[in-house]
């Protein structure tokens, strides 16, 4: 058995899992037990005096979001610890924002899960990053024993010798070891029979001029053994001369360097972008560790890259990046070093004697050479757009090179330095302040629906209520829905959806009429949240009296998923209706396969029918074509007494607004609480 099979693990990998809800971790342990050894900590100084324990885990599944010592924190604690530092950590979070994740990896995280996590992925990226763990054992391990490899092949040398013109007289048995041929296949041969044919003619004749001059030779090149193996050796040949000063045979001693060689290439490979042959983003971070005070650190990012490949194809695509690769190393030699970090993302960094000012000239000058001139595709000259952002100082340099990058692109800036007073984190952190507001009302059930009537312009009565999401705040504050990004970003949507449709269904014994519900196609193509709407609407006397209302922009671009969805509630008895009807590409023909019963026109049209002869005009054609198609209009953002009059003159069958009523805690026609 060799020394690196030693790495191998006999015994089960332990997995320290570190959250601080229950039911996160009961999840994890119901997907991984079986196959690993699980510690658990529900607080960061548990989960750092478990990670520095005698037996220390081999793979940590971190929470990011933990009160006290919050994950990055215990990241970060991991990381500057001998003894725990090469554990790779995966973060499981509810953000996925692409600063955290920055963020996460400058710390040194191996990877992030984010919450609902995916069982199957769970158990593949723990699979994947515990394999990685033990291949980057065995590769330091080797690595640390290249000197010992090297003493091992001088003792056991490869030998050769031959006569003055050189062919083969003798040869060892490690040298038909190596080469694979017989003593008989060698003798009176030259070494052609084992010489690649790749070989430089130049390294040849340098090699026999210096031999036959006396003098010894000595270099690095490649052979082929009988099957035809690359044999990469460590060459040494030494003239022996008579006693006049003439050649009488040469000794050739060899060491076997391919293991070597080889080794060094899979290391190289580790730290070179495949396509431009750049240092990559691990080689970046090496660098960035190693850094001075004087670190000054660029990004570059080829704006809209991806209208590139979609527009010219990935081929050219990859021709502008090489391009770009090349022209930075030009561009930055002896100034700077250049890197490709992943995508359409380039970094140059410089810790050269100089003040920052010459570091953003250079930028500012390589910015501008890169789009003065197209790049060429043969058929095509493309044209590129960059934008850089730049840090001064090693602490934390990628993140805040990464931070003014996006800012400059943002305020569409050719380029922006870091600054302490940037506020380019607001937005990544209003989104986890919202995305665990919205995780602690759902636990509290202050995710609910507030009603706003729908009045019948016939009897002037109210006949129905639409279910309009609100939040209530722990201060009592109620919060419209200015939250559904956030919960889009961070996988709570669906649970938002499904705590209104409950609310929804539950207060229909309440009330009387129909009661409308807001869905996306976010929801429509979420197979568990249709599942639950099926339950829901399956449900004794539910069917008939709810109404789905789909935005109409939200439809178009996904017909076929709307119109199967729309079939299969329609089953149950349930009506539809297009939301802000005349906001998009208004198709009747559309309406008509999916069976609309309702359609709600969009309130800027609405609002303006008294003052906008235009408004007017495109509102009463919708009423017109509506109820020649078999459908109900309703008119919504009615605000006023005049806007009223107006909808009912143009024939609208209900109207929807302040005026009429203010969406409130309950049903009009809901009984009071006592």
């Amino acid at each position: 058995m060799s020394r690196d099979d030693c790495a191998v693990p006999s015994a089960r990998p332990t997995i320290l899992v570190v959250d601080d809800l229950p039911e996160n971790i009961h999840g994890l342990l119901e997907a991984l037990k079986d196959d690993y050894s699980i510690l658990v900590a529900t607080d960061g100084p548990k989960a750092v005096e478990l990670a520095q324990g005698p037996t220390p885990p081999d793979l940590v599944l971190l929470d990011v979001k933990m009160p006290g010592m919050d994950g990055y924190e215990v990241c970060k604690w991991l990381k500057s610890s001998p003894k725990t530092c090469n554990i790779p950590i995966l973060f499981v979070t509810i953000v996925d924002a692409s600063g955290e994740k920055i963020r996460g990896f400058s710390l040194g995280a191996a990877d992030f899960i984010t919450k609902p996590f995916d069982i199957d992925e769970v158990r593949a990226r723990v699979k994947t990053h515990l394999e990685l763990g033990r291949l980057r054992k065995v590769l330091e391990g080797r690595v640390e024993r290249l000197n010992e490899y090297k003493h091992a092949a001088d003792v056991s040398n490869i030998v050769s010798r031959t006569d003055p013109q050189g062919v083969i007289t003798y040869v060892n048995d490690a040298f038909v070891e190596t080469y694979g041929y017989s003593r008989e296949e060698l003798i009176g041969k030259t070494h052609r029979v084992i010489a690649d044919p790749s070989t430089p003619p130049g390294l040849i004749r340098e090699l026999w001029s210096t031999i036959l001059s006396g003098a010894i030779w000595r270099g690095t090149f490649c052979n082929l053994s009988k099957s035809g193996e690359e044999v990469y050796v460590n060459n040494t040949i030494v003239p022996i001369l008579n006693a006049d000063g003439s050649i009488r045979e040469f000794i050739s001693t060899s060491v076997n360097v391919t293991y070597l060689i080889k080794q060094e290439e899979l290391i190289r490979q580790q730290t070179t972008d495949a396509l431009t042959g750049l240092p990559n983003r691990v080689k970046l971070m090496q660098d960035l560790g190693k850094a001075s005070s004087r670190a000054m650190l660029g990004m570059i990012n080829i704006d809209q890259f991806k209208a590139i490949n979609d527009f010219y194809g990935l081929c050219n695509g990859d021709k502008v990046l090489l391009e770009i690769g090349a022209r930075l190393q030009k561009m930055t030699a002896g100034r700077a070093s250049a890197y490709r970090i992943g995508g359409d993302l380039f970094a140059l960094f410089s810790e050269k004697q100089g003040d920052a000012a010459g570091f953003e000239s250079l930028i500012a000058t390589i910015l501008n050479q890169l789009e003065s001139v197209a790049v060429d595709c043969g058929d095509d000259k493309i044209n590129i757009r960059v934008t850089a952002g730049i840090c001064f100082g090693r602490d934390n340099a990628y993140t805040h090179a990464a931070l003014a990058l996006e800012r400059a692109r943002i305020e569409r800036r050719d380029y922006l330095v870091y600054t302490d007073q940037m506020e380019i984190k607001s937005h990544y952190k209003d989104n986890i302040r919202w995305s665990q507001k919205i995780r602690r009302a759902l636990t509290d059930g202050r995710i609910v629906p507030f009603f706003q009537p729908i009045v019948d312009n016939v009897s002037g009565q109210v006949c129905k209520h639409e279910a309009l999401m609100r939040m209530i705040d722990e201060d009592g504050e109620v919060i419209a829905p200015t939250f559904l990004r956030a919960a889009k970003l961070s996988r709570q949507y669906a649970a938002l959806t499904k705590a209104i449709f409950e609310q929804a269904v539950a207060i229909l014994d309440k009330c009387s009429g129909e009661v409308a519900i807001n869905l996306t196609v976010e929801d429509i193509l979420d197979s568990n949240t249709v599942a639950f709407i099926d339950q829901k609407l399956s449900q004794p006397g539910v069917g008939p009296r709810i109404v789905l209302e789909i935005t109409e922009t939200e439809g178009i671009e996904n017909y076929e998923e709307i119109r199967l969805f729309v079939d299969r509630m329609k089953t149950y008895g349930c009506k539809f209706a297009i939301d802000d009807f005349g906001s998009g590409y208004s198709n009747f023909v559309h309406l008509l396969r999916l069976k609309i019963d309702y359609l709600k026109i969009d309130g800027s049209i609405i609002m303006s029918i008294i003052d906008d002869p235009d408004s007017e005009t495109i509102a009463q054609v919708i009423v017109d074509a509506a109820r020649r198609l078999g459908m109900r209009t309703v008119a919504e953002y009615v605000g006023s007494a005049d806007i009223q009059l107006k909808a009912k003159q143009l024939g609208f069958d209900f109207s929807q607004g302040y005026y009429l009523g203010k969406p409130l805690p309950k049903p009009l026609s809901a009984p009071d609480a006592d």
